[in-house]
């Protein structure tokens, strides 16, 4: 495992999948938010109703859309293949890929890398999309949608000019929490089943699953092929869980509670590393300004 952090993108830690193709992770931190629209929000369905309190335990997310790259090294299979509106390059998200066809990639994760990896619930999901925002997009309200361009792949810049495909991940700029494309260029699937609203969704964060399992689940973020009202970051969306899209892909979690995680060793060497060069600071900033009060008092002395 390599990491590093990048600044203002917080805390990220990199695992090297086989053939040393690098999957990124970013820490996102726990807190709670209201999920779902605000009161008179402005083109939102009552899909996304009612507004409610979340409070989501912190947690790792990929950092960028499962690339095509990252699939084929894990699962050895390309589901993309000779299928329509396609971008050949392997830094681009991974598409036509079903919701069990993500299971089966994050089950064959884990036995790569160890860990237990697995979907992110809708909870999670918007959370880490919002980035602490209480806007309609996590770049602002933007009530007129001309300011998405530069946050996100979507019908205007991409399939209204001919590139009707998901584009190279990392391409445009990143949320506050660091986090690239969480809207447009792909949905995102969830693990959670489709619901019509949020009356009785859970409000711990975890998935809202139904037994037996629905036939739809939840898919987030909007794809290069949606207008911008579809890209905002508490519009929820569904497809059947054996669909395949040029527009559905997958983000990853990883846990923080999982115990052996050397992710989360990582993240609390690193934590208490931070924290030991901050009060190193501090305590170099008291020095400097013990030694300038110390030399102010001896000019004065000396004028007297």
């Amino acid at each position: 495992i390599e990491g590093e952090t990048a600044e203002g993108e917080g805390l990220t830690e990199t695992l090297l999948l086989p053939g040393d193709v690098p999957l990124e992770m970013v820490w996102i931190p726990g807190g709670t938010f209201m999920m779902g629209r605000y009161p008179g929000e402005q083109d939102n369905t009552d899909e996304a109703d009612p507004q409610h309190a979340v409070t989501v335990p912190g947690f790792w997310l990929g950092k960028y859309e499962v690339t095509k790259a990252q699939y084929n090294a894990v699962e050895g299979t390309t589901p993309w293949s000779g299928q329509s509106y396609i971008l050949d390059d392997p830094d681009s998200p991974a598409v036509y890929v079903n919701w069990y066809s993500a299971k089966a990639f994050v089950a064959r994760l884990n036995i790569h890398t160890g860990e237990t990896f697995r979907l992110p619930s809708e909870a999670e999901w918007e959370y880490a999309c919002r980035a602490g925002t209480t806007t309609r997009c996590y770049w602002g309200d933007d009530p007129s949608y001309t300011e998405g361009d530069a946050y996100c792949w979507r019908l205007y810049n991409a399939w209204n000019v001919g590139e009707g495909y998901a584009h190279v991940v990392g391409l445009k700029f990143p949320n506050d929490f660091g986090l690239f494309d969480m809207s447009g260029n792909v949905y995102e699937w969830c693990e959670d089943d489709w619901h019509d609203g949020y009356a009785g969704a859970p409000a711990d964060g975890t998935a809202w699953l139904d037994s037996p399992r629905e036939p739809y689940r939840v898919t987030r973020g909007g794809s290069s092929e949606c207008h911008a009202g579809l890209c905002r970051a508490q519009n929820r969306y569904r497809h059947l869980a054996s669909s395949r899209f040029c527009t559905l892909g997958l983000r990853v979690v990883l846990p923080a509670d999982q115990a052996g995680s050397q992710l989360e060793l990582d993240r609390v060497v690193r934590a208490r590393a931070r924290e030991a060069a901050e009060e190193a600071a501090r305590a170099r900033a008291r020095r400097k300004a013990r030694e300038a009060e110390a030399e102010r008092l001896a000019l004065t002395a000396e004028e007297a």
